[in-house]
């Protein structure tokens, strides 16, 4: 199959690499600033680039990585460009907005909607990995999309190394990862935002490293996403908020009992689950 990938960053690029490496596909590229895809195309990570339209028109599978408020608008502005019968996905964070915004509209192709679930603390063209999504999960929500279709973008995310697939709903991923994903990143950076944070070296070890590490993040890419999701993440918020209140509770009062219950309750819960 001939594969685009639209959008060279973190994500795209390491799309890019991976389908190279683990794949027979040609692999077309293209992305907003030319001297991204120039570099790529010299470091073998893409096998041709050109004109978008051309691009589009010849490409059986489109990967578009784009930040989350981009996506729509590109489907729509190039809607007649993609290949008749192509599947056009994702790699986007969220995916209820964008797969209900776009199961409204009547196309000559058919978009699923997908997230493979991996990342780093940096992004950019060179931050892109081969091996970023080694032993990682790929989630397609479909919405009315032909099975056979679903399951041909399934066996492409197999055939790249992806270690599990999941099928779900739009609504039910973004459930899921409000609380897997987005809440962590919350979490680190009110973490950090301590006026102590500052004062850690010396003092921290594995758990400061473990809680922080994900506040190292892109703003702006980042916020379109909590917003994108923000009754799901409310929700993972004000559950947070509640459990840290009752931890506070009984370290005010001196409870002791307390305490215990709720890291006994906490601990048996992570055996339990992982």
């Amino acid at each position: 199959m001939q594969i685009l990938v639209a959008g060279l960053g973190l994500i795209g690029a390491s799309i890019a690499k991976t389908l190279k490496k683990n794949t027979k596909h040609y692999v077309l590229g293209w992305n907003r600033t030319q001297t991204v895809t120039d570099k790529a195309l010299a470091d073998g990570v893409i096998d041709e680039t050109g004109n978008l339209d051309d691009l589009l028109s010849r490409a059986d599978i489109t990967i578009i990585n784009f930040y989350p408020e981009a996506i729509v608008p590109f489907v729509l502005e190039n809607r007649d460009k993609f290949k008749k019968g192509s599947i056009v996905t994702d790699s986007c964070g969220i995916k209820t907005r964008i797969c209900r915004a776009l199961e409204k509209e009547s196309f000559d192709f058919t978009y699923i909607g997908a997230h493979p679930m991996a990342g780093r603390e940096v992004s950019g063209y060179d931050a892109s990995l081969p091996t970023l999504f080694d032993n990682a999960s790929f989630i397609c929500t479909p919405t009315d999309a032909p099975k056979a279709k679903t399951d041909t973008l399934v066996e492409l995310a197999k055939e790249m190394g992806f270690r599990r697939t999941v099928v779900t709903t739009p609504e039910h991923h973004d459930e899921m990862i409000a609380f897997t994903s987005q809440i962590a990143h919350v979490l680190a950076c009110s973490y950090v935002l301590s006026p102590l944070a500052p004062q850690h070296p010396g003092f921290s070890a594995g758990s400061y490293r473990d809680v922080s590490r994900v506040a190292r993040i892109n703003g702006k890419m980042w916020s379109e996403l909590f917003i994108a999701n923000k009754e799901p993440l409310i929700s993972e918020i004000d559950d947070l908020s509640d459990n840290l209140m009752k931890f506070r509770a009984a370290i005010s009062n001196e409870n002791r009992e307390s305490l215990i219950e709720l890291m006994d309750r906490a601990n048996k819960i992570k055996e339990e689950i992982g």
